[in-house]
């Protein structure tokens, strides 16, 4: 389940299957909170438009504050809508917030070491956060509709499992607020390919239009990979229908900010 709770007077969301075993701090921000203002407003996380990078940074001191880390132990990821995974350290700690992004493409972060604090960024994409039950291992990923054809889900756990030793079994994985398939109109060309990958009902005829649900897709992957189907919280949030609460690209055509998925081992 997904708890809207406060930190501090910040909103944010909690999965409480994490929080239930006690090995990590972890939070998915909202768009409330923080010090940016016009169409960034406020808790803005996106550095790369013409929002003041001041009020960026300080937006993501207030987010590591709300999951419980500190800006010097953020990792940021590339986002360019591929599917690789980079596992990271310590070494990595500020990486795109305290100095300039060192990756090239990096979809999704993995770590199975404690204070490291994994974030990836969203407005209307898939936000998946991985938390290894068993040995505290942890991931966050982007899924767009290129990542998650891509699979970038299925890569997640395959890598925790290579890298960390963890099993699929022990793996939980919440799908974070994210543009729903009411909303998520395609061409026929990407419904078709999300037929042909993931199945009828992955791609669904709205009158003469195709919508495309990415959380259905999403959860097939991760169930062939052996993530049990009770493993896996869907929390159901609508970017485009909540763009009061979280940032959407296509309710607000582009003009928007990113809030964040955030998880550390403790």
């Amino acid at each position: 389940m997904f708890r809207l709770t406060s930190v501090n007077g910040v909103p944010c969301y909690k999965v409480t299957s994490f929080e239930e075993t006690g090995l990590v701090d972890h939070c998915i921000t909202t768009r409330m909170g923080g010090v940016s203002g016009g169409c960034y407003s406020s808790l803005n996380l996106r550095f790369n438009c013409d929002d003041e990078r001041a009020n960026v940074v300080e937006n993501f001191r207030i987010a590591a504050e709300t999951a419980g880390a500190g800006t010097d132990q953020l990792v940021l990821s590339r986002q360019v809508h591929e599917a690789e995974v980079v596992s990271v350290g310590k070494a990595e700690c500020g990486n795109g917030v305290l100095r300039e992004n060192a990756f090239e493409s990096a979809d999704g972060l993995i770590t199975d070491e404690p204070g490291v604090a994994l974030v990836t960024l969203y407005a209307d994409c898939v936000p998946l956060l991985f938390l290894d039950k068993r040995t505290g291992a942890v991931a966050s990923v982007h899924s767009g509709w290129k990542g998650t054809v891509k699979r970038i889900g299925a890569g997640a756990v395959r890598r925790l499992c290579e890298d960390y030793g963890s099993r699929p079994e022990d793996i939980l994985c919440a799908i974070g607020p994210s543009i729903q398939e009411d909303h998520f109109e395609v061409g026929d060309d990407v419904a078709e390919i999300f037929i042909k990958e993931f199945g009828s009902d992955t791609a669904v005829l709205y009158g003469s239009r195709y919508h495309v649900n990415m959380q259905r897709a999403i959860i097939k992957q991760l169930m062939a990979e052996g993530v049990p189907e009770g493993n896996i919280e869907n929390s159901g949030l609508c970017t485009y229908c909540c763009s009061d609460v979280f940032f959407s690209h296509r309710k607000t055509s582009g003009r928007r900010g990113n809030f964040a998925a955030i998880i550390m081992k403790r």
